[in-house]
């Protein structure tokens, strides 16, 4: 390399030196409104008071709950341990089966979802109550990777 060409070279290493950090700082400033870090996970929602019915399991406890004028219904799921099953969704079963059809004819389209559980914890679902009521209640926990009903839960 020649002498101009070495002080050309120099040169421009030197104006890079100093107009780099510079641009990736002004990059940084002109970033518009940058979002606060938020969690996923929402508040849980309020208890309702009544407690309709309890069914307690050996890894869970399913509590049946509404408010003083039965308008509003909520299935409060509580893991005593960690599922086996990673990919767990609680259903609402078909009202006009019984127990024995239900389990047997259950496919997820035919139901409806209420929510899906994962770890050890309280999971709290709203719950759309039908004209039958809660007489023959029936909440199904299905494997959505394998596709097998895992337990059914009874009210």
């Amino acid at each position: 390399m020649i002498k101009p060409l070495r002080k050309r070279h120099r040169q421009i290493w030197m104006a890079l030196a100093l107009l780099l950090p510079a641009g990736i700082v002004l990059a940084w400033l002109a970033i518009p409104n940058q979002q606060p870090v938020t969690l996923l996970k929402q508040e849980p929602a309020a208890l309702l008071p009544d407690i309709i019915k309890t069914v307690d399991k050996k890894n869970y406890q399913v509590t049946l709950r509404s408010n003083k004028e039965r308008t509003e219904w909520q299935l409060d799921w509580k893991n005593k341990t960690v599922l086996t099953v990673p990919s767990a969704v609680i259903y609402k079963a078909a009202s006009n089966l019984s127990y024995e059809e239900g389990y047997k004819l259950f496919l997820p389209g035919n139901a409806t979802l209420i929510g899906r559980i994962e770890t050890r914890g309280d999971y709290i679902f709203p719950v759309k109550m039908d004209t039958a009521g809660f007489n023959r209640l029936q909440f199904i926990l299905y494997d959505f990777i394998h596709e097998q009903k895992i337990d059914s839960i009874n009210f």
